[in-house]
């Protein structure tokens, strides 16, 4: 413990000498450096860079951007359907109660070889929907080349 002696004491009058438990302190800046270390890291982690542009950032003499085309994989009760923003769509029906893996696998080995350099593909299920199909999908996707896979429920496509 430590202890601080200002004086007095002498003459029958009362000692003024106090101790200061020091183990409570260190105990509580311990947890404050703690609980500070800890929100820094997942603060870091949380964090969303996002950016509004402002009307009349866009400088007047730049194009607009080209418009980037989505390739999409709906997942539905019914099966599989591979279509873009562009107009194309193929269906690929459950067989049975399961879903066609290798017809899946089959039409994303066909897009790949249409567009070699994507690496974007969006799948979006249905409401119903079993997370294991949802899952085994996602895995058919990216193992199929599409790495910079998203998840993504159907209304904002």
């Amino acid at each position: 413990m430590g202890g601080i002696n200002v004086g007095g004491g002498h003459g029958g009058k009362k000692s003024v000498d106090s101790e200061i438990p020091l183990v409570p302190f260190i105990d509580l800046l311990l947890c404050c450096v703690m609980f500070l270390l800890v929100t820094a890291v997942w603060n870091q982690l949380a964090r969303l860079n996002a950016n509004q542009q402002q009307p009349g950032q866009q400088a007047p003499d730049q194009p607009p951007p080209e418009e980037h085309i989505k390739v999409i994989l709906q997942v539905s009760g019914t099966g599989f359907v591979l279509s873009s923003t562009a107009g194309d769509r193929i269906e690929i029906p459950k067989t049975g109660d399961q879903y066609d893996m290798e017809g899946l696998r089959e039409k994303l080995q066909e897009r790949k070889r249409l567009e070699p350099n994507r690496k974007d593909l969006v799948v979006a299920p249905e409401d119903g929907v079993h997370y294991e199909d949802v899952v085994a999908s996602m895995d058919m996707v990216v193992g199929e080349g599409f790495p910079d896979m998203s998840l993504s429920d159907g209304s904002s496509l």
